[in-house]
């Protein structure tokens, strides 16, 4: 059983703040979150910098990109952002092979909609996905999601995975983190890694 997991991130943005620079952060939020592919691939270049550098153990040609499910299960045709990041990464040399190991068999209320008191905890989330267990048994793993809030979605599919690949290493990368406690940001491009500790009533806790 997992108790923390490392996480990398792109980039952060203000989800209240009132500057311009916060209000330019929900607008590249919000078009990372429709899965559009020409402001994921603008990332690209920035992280080439040695800023960047911090996340080369999540993103790199030797790592399994698995995209984190969407709140409900997929309908066919349906906008999957998670998979629009890794299919960019991956493209350009930060991934190698994408697989859509971790599957929603059941709904659950869309964090991003939901007050934090009415999240869906760890366990519900892990009670709504399942493991589509490949072939290959990867040895490094990235999960990967376009924003990350709580990181409750990301820590239950990293216990999935640790359950079914015991002996792989699982990190988690998002393009997006949320600054919710800060009111206006100072930047957004900002590379940062971290850590999401779960708890056993099913919170989590995201550090930074």
């Amino acid at each position: 059983m997992l108790t923390e997991i490392q996480y990398g991130t792109f980039a952060n943005y203000s989800p209240r703040g009132n500057s311009d620079l916060s209000k330019r952060s929900r607008q590249i939020c919000g078009r990372i979150k429709a899965g559009k592919t020409d402001q994921i691939e603008r990332a690209i270049p920035y992280l080439e910098r040695a800023e960047s550098q911090v996340l080369s153990p999540f993103l790199n040609p030797t790592v399994t990109l698995v995209p984190v499910p969407r709140s409900a299960p997929l309908a066919e045709g349906a906008l999957w952002p998670a998979k629009v990041v890794a299919d960019v990464l991956a493209a350009n040399g930060y991934g190698g092979e994408i697989l859509p190991l971790v599957e929603r068999i059941r709904a659950v209320p869309k964090s991003s909609n939901s007050p934090a008191s009415e999240r869906p905890l760890i366990p519900e989330h892990m009670e709504s996905m399942q493991v589509n267990a490949d072939l290959i048994v990867p040895d490094q793993i990235t999960i990967i999601d376009d924003v990350l809030t709580m990181g409750r979605t990301m820590f239950a599919c990293a216990e999935l995975l640790h359950d079914a690949f015991p002996n792989a290493e699982i990190r988690a990368f998002a393009m997006i983190r949320t600054q919710g406690m800060i009111d206006n940001i100072e930047k957004i491009f900002d590379p940062s890694v971290g850590t999401i500790t779960g708890y056993p009533s099913g919170k989590s806790f995201r550090d930074p």
